[in-house]
């Protein structure tokens, strides 16, 4: 059996203008809040809306630069893994929580058009290795001329 894979794909809005901090090293986290919207038949019947929301964190220069164009509002799609941790609360009691760890972040609207539905598809921004970890995942594709048909 193959080994086991990690990686979760969302878009949606930003609920929170994001939050660039620095650990001891150095190296830039930004945090970011992200709304996705699903559906749902309420007790009558009818289809309705449900949010759901992600805790997301970005590392290094991709932070740095996403920092200066992220907003509340705007539309995103994240691209990465969940990581699980868990800790002991000041009130004894155990605490835990799934966080997405981004690997690339693209823009879908453009900057002025945070509240509305989504024109441009800006620019994404991938961090140095991705491409390497995503080859890992899977197994390399054949060039079209391999194909038989």
């Amino acid at each position: 059996m193959a080994g086991d894979i990690n990686r979760v794909t969302l878009v949606g809005r930003l609920t929170r203008d994001p939050e660039l901090k620095h650990l001891p090293s150095g190296s830039a986290v930004l945090e970011l809040g992200l709304a996705v919207n699903g559906r749902k038949q309420d007790a009558g019947g009818q289809w309705v809306d449900k949010p759901n929301f992600f805790d997301v964190k970005v590392f290094g220069n991709q932070a740095e630069m996403l920092s200066q164009h992220l907003a509340k509002g705007r539309r995103i799609g994240v691209d990465g893994r969940l990581d699980w941790s868990s800790w002991e609360s000041q009130d004894g009691g155990k605490r835990s929580k799934v966080e997405v760890v981004a690997q690339t972040v693209q823009f879908l609207d453009s900057r002025g058009d945070s509240e509305g539905g989504g024109g441009g598809g800006g620019g994404s921004f991938v961090p140095a290795g991705a491409g390497q970890a995503a080859a890992a995942d899977f197994p390399s594709q054949p060039n079209d001329d391999d194909i038989p048909f």
